[in-house]
Formats: structure tokens, sequence, C-alpha cells
């Protein structure tokens, strides 16, 4: 089974609904929780991402407590969901992909990880993101990449069992 490696700007629009929900609900529904990968990064990013939207009008408080508890359950809490952490060595490895594909500290950082993982495993791996510019550099460096924003809900069982 294939493991799935999530960014903050994908795992927001498993709390919200926007733009690409659908697809993310789908990938969700269709791997067991034990192949959901993010990082403690990618937790910190997605907590202000559904904060700025309740703080902005977007989201009514109990949507807001409710997304945040779900959050915090499905990724912080849960014995199955990994979250991987970004140390020194890590941020020093990123440097490289920072300056080969112009991306910021955070992301570079969490690709890093993401790469690693992925070469550490048999299984196949992919990125989660809507964030162009890190899937553009995921696939640039080999690791498969789905934008949930431009990828047909209907497409990810299919998908999946491509891999």
């Amino acid at each position: 089974m294939p493991y799935l490696l999530w960014d903050a700007s994908a795992l927001a629009k498993r709390y919200t609904p926007e733009a690409g929900s659908d697809v993310v609900e789908a990938f969700f529904n269709q791997v067991e929780a034990s192949c959901i990968i993010t990082t403690i990064w990618g937790y910190s990013e997605t907590f202000p991402i559904l904060l700025r939207r309740y703080n902005g009008g977007m989201m009514r408080r109990e949507a807001f407590i409710g997304a945040t508890s779900s959050l915090r359950s499905e990724i912080i809490e849960s014995l199955e969901t990994g979250v991987l952490t970004i140390d020194d060595t890590t941020i020093v490895s990123s440097l490289d992909v920072m300056q080969k594909h112009n991306l910021n500290s955070t992301d570079a950082a969490i690709l890093t990880l993401f790469l690693h993982f992925a070469s550490a495993t048999e299984e196949p791996c992919v990125l989660i993101a809507a964030d162009k510019r890190l899937v553009r550099s995921a696939n640039a460096e080999g690791l498969k990449a789905v934008d949930p924003e431009v990828f047909a809900v209907e497409d990810v069982a299919a998908y999946l069992s491509s891999l």
C-alpha cells in the first residue's frame, strides 16, 4: 500500500471545505491511517491555516473547534499516523534542494525529509500538496506528487492501484 506524504497545503483541505477537499477525502479513505505521513511542521502549518480562516470569518467557531480537534486527533494523538521530525541534519541537507528549486526553508526541509523517507522504503510514496512549486520540485526530484486542486476525485482509486 502506498504512503501518502502530506503537505499542509493539502492537509488543511481535510478540515475545511475548499477546492480539492473531495480529492483529499478520497485519498484519506483509500489508505490505512498508518500510510498517512506528515511532519510536525505540516501540523504546525495546518493549524494556522484553519485559524486564519476562522479569524477571517470564513469558518464558524464550532467548525473551527471541530476542525482543529480532528486535526489534533488524526495527526498528533493518533498512534497510527506517521509524523516525521525535521532535525538539524535534514535542514542542512535541504539547502541544496532549496537552492535548486527556489523553495522556502520549510518546504525544502519537508521535501528533503520526504525524499529520505521515500528512499528508505520499498513501498511507493506520493506527496499530496496544493503548493504548485512544491509539487514541481518533488516531481523533478523523482517523487510522485499530486495536487488535489487539479486531480479528479474519480481517478484516486485507480491512481493508487497503479502505483
